[in-house]
């Protein structure tokens, strides 16, 4: 019923069949957030992406098929990624994605374009996008596709570019005319990854995305040694792995975040750091970008749960609950921990009518999450929370006074029934 905060269901079923269920429903197509886009034309853009991305890697695997002499470079590469991604996986986990996403992957990527066949090289970003997944962190299933299409192109172009130019394959030696064209083909890479991201997500201003792109850029340098290892000599990738690795984890992985604090329970930022980064990025945005709009979100009837279930349950909510809200953001958003149970979202570039749009999601996101209890006679329990969420435009700049209408709304929204969202009435 709406309004009612804790959610208990019962499974008469085995726990196995229901989680099973459960990836299934998270895997469903229809299920994606992607089809909830506020704009229509961003989602047949990221569909089209997608759908020229399965077939370029099919032509390209049909034309080039693998050869078994690259199957040891690619067991090579691939052993190197994950074992590089798992050791740089507290970095990766709170590192503001780069336009190339999970950085310390991207130079082994680009290393696979440069000697491997198109089938194998795209096999790597495949097992980078399941390792992101299941081990780093799991943003909305249209997003972590999406991201993976793009890098695949921009390896297929890179690829292309070196075929075109006779570069392959690579020998022990690099002359100077190879080594300008594998620098070229650095740049195709970037940017077309670049462009297929800037045309889901819109331009960014260049002081904002510079880091962003330099990360990048080195990470794809690196690359070129790691490819050039693999051929000549592949004792040296053991030892420029463990290089990347410490590069990433002391401060180059760091990318464009600036130094915040997160918040232990929740992984999100604390209200101090929210507070700072968004008046930060209000004053980068000036007046040039659109919006932004701010949400407050109150979970409803909290305490009840927390004194019924014990603080363990009621942590393990809150983690739900903020894992939620980063799945379903961009990444230029900020999600910070405002108060026990309250969290506050900034939402660059974003207009109040689309931010309705994504507070509702948000909403329903929330209401469907569940968090298991300790499974009893009658099979597993799960409890969960539904919030009540305030919208308030902050076209002016000035982010107290948003948040206070924000707030407003919130209160609003308690008054009405709770579980729904409530945008700040304009000022008059």
């Amino acid at each position: 019923m709406v309004g009612d905060s804790t959610v208990a269901a019962g499974g008469e079923g085995r726990p196995g069949r229901f989680l099973l269920a459960l990836v299934l429903q998270r895997w469903a197509l229809r299920r994606w957030a992607l089809w909830r886009l506020p704009r229509r034309g961003q989602v047949w853009y990221l569909v089209g992406v997608d759908a020229l991305a399965v077939a370029a890697v099919v032509l390209a695997a049909l034309r080039f098929p693998p050869l078994a002499a690259m199957l040891v470079p690619f067991a090579l590469l691939t052993a190197g990624m994950l074992v590089s991604a798992e050791l740089a996986r507290p970095v990766e986990r709170h590192r503001e994605d780069t336009l190339l996403g999970p950085g310390v992957d991207t130079p082994w990527i680009f290393a696979g374009v440069l000697v491997l066949r198109p089938g194998l090289a795209v096999a790597l970003v495949v097992l980078s996008t399941l390792h992101q997944w299941f081990r780093v962190r799991r943003k909305p299933v249209h997003r972590q596709v999406f991201g993976a299409a793009a890098t695949a192109l921009a390896g297929l172009a890179a690829g292309a570019f070196l075929t075109a130019t006779g570069v392959r394959p690579l020998g022990e030696v690099l002359g100077a005319r190879t080594v300008l064209l594998l620098t070229a083909a650095g740049l195709v890479f970037l940017a077309v990854n670049a462009a297929l991201v800037t045309g889901a997500d819109g331009p960014r201003r260049p002081r904002e995305a510079a880091p962003g792109h330099a990360f990048d850029a080195a990470m794809t340098a690196f690359g070129l040694a790691l490819a050039w290892a693999v051929v000549a000599a592949p004792l040296l990738v053991p030892v420029l792995a463990g290089a990347a690795v410490v590069l990433h984890r002391g401060g180059l992985g760091a990318g464009r975040r600036d130094h915040v604090t997160l918040d232990p329970g929740t992984g999100v930022l604390t209200a101090a750091s929210w507070r700072g980064a968004a008046e930060a990025r209000l004053d980068r945005l000036g007046a040039h970008v659109p919006g932004p709009a701010v949400l407050v979100l109150d979970l409803d009837h909290f305490r009840v749960l927390n004194e019924r279930y014990g603080g363990r349950v009621g942590d393990a909510v809150l983690r739900a609950v903020a894992g939620a809200l980063r799945d379903e953001v961009r990444a230029a958003d900020l999600v910070g921990r405002s108060g026990g149970e309250e969290f506050s979202v900034l939402l660059p570039g974003t207009r109040p009518f689309d931010a309705m749009a994504i507070a509702e999601r948000i909403r329903l996101r929330i209401a469907s999450t569940l968090v298991a209890l300790k499974a009893s006679g009658d099979g597993p329990q799960f409890v969960g929370v539904t919030v009540s969420i305030g919208v308030a435009g902050c076209s002016d700049g000035l982010l107290g006074d948003a948040l206070l209408a924000a707030e407003r709304a919130v209160l609003r929204a308690k008054a009405a029934g709770r579980n729904r969202t409530v945008c700040a009435e304009p000022a008059s």
